[in-house]
């Protein structure tokens, strides 16, 4: 008697927490997401007060844009990063760090399935074992790449990680080309590669 009553309960206790599984999976098909997608968007989202800090740097960093999303995480393991549209109408993605400091501005390549840590496109990120160059180096290295290449707009500046130059800059030359000009230890320019350009 005692067997069949434990049976029983045991029976009850699992039809139950089917019954809460399905509820739980219910409620995420309800509301058009899965729980994949709702855990990402609770990973990148951020508080008010933070959302507004990484804004005013995006913001101090390009001024006159207009800031369309702010997010978690980034390329070159930057803490935040926000997504923008330039008063010419270009998407940009602006890096901020921990501090609320906006480090780098590139072009925005979701949009295209080339996201920010991809290498699809010059708005990509880093490739292996390559990062994000800072302070003097990247000055000395943008003015190198600037000099050879007047009127160009640099996309990002980074380390190189194979051994024929140290430095590597991603640029729009002034006639639309995308190259990636390699730059030595003396801040001379040593070679460029063009790029396809990307819709």
């Amino acid at each position: 008697m005692h067997t069949l009553i434990r049976k029983s309960a045991t029976t009850v206790a699992v039809i139950s927490a089917f019954g809460l599984g399905g509820a739980a999976i219910a409620g995420a098909a309800g509301n058009g997401k899965s729980a994949t997608q709702q855990q990402q968007q609770q990973r990148s989202a951020l508080s008010s007060e933070t959302a507004a800090k990484v804004k005013a740097a995006a913001l101090d960093k390009v001024p006159g844009a207009t800031v369309l999303r702010t997010e978690s995480g980034g390329p070159y393991n930057s803490a935040y990063h926000a997504h923008i549209k330039t008063s010419d109408g270009t998407l940009k993605v602006v890096l901020v760090n921990s501090d609320f400091e906006a480090t780098t501005v590139q072009a925005d390549r979701a949009r295209g399935g080339r996201g920010p840590g991809g290498r699809g496109g010059h708005g990509g990120g880093p490739g292996a074992g390559e990062t994000a160059l800072t302070g003097d180096t990247k000055d000395k290295v943008e003015a190198a790449v600037l000099a050879k290449y007047s009127g160009a707009t640099i996309v990002r500046t980074e380390t190189n990680n194979d051994s024929t130059a140290p430095y590597e800059s991603h640029i729009t030359t002034s006639d639309g080309k995308e190259l990636e000009v390699l730059v030595g230890k003396d801040f001379a320019v040593v070679s460029a590669q063009e790029r396809p350009a990307h819709p």
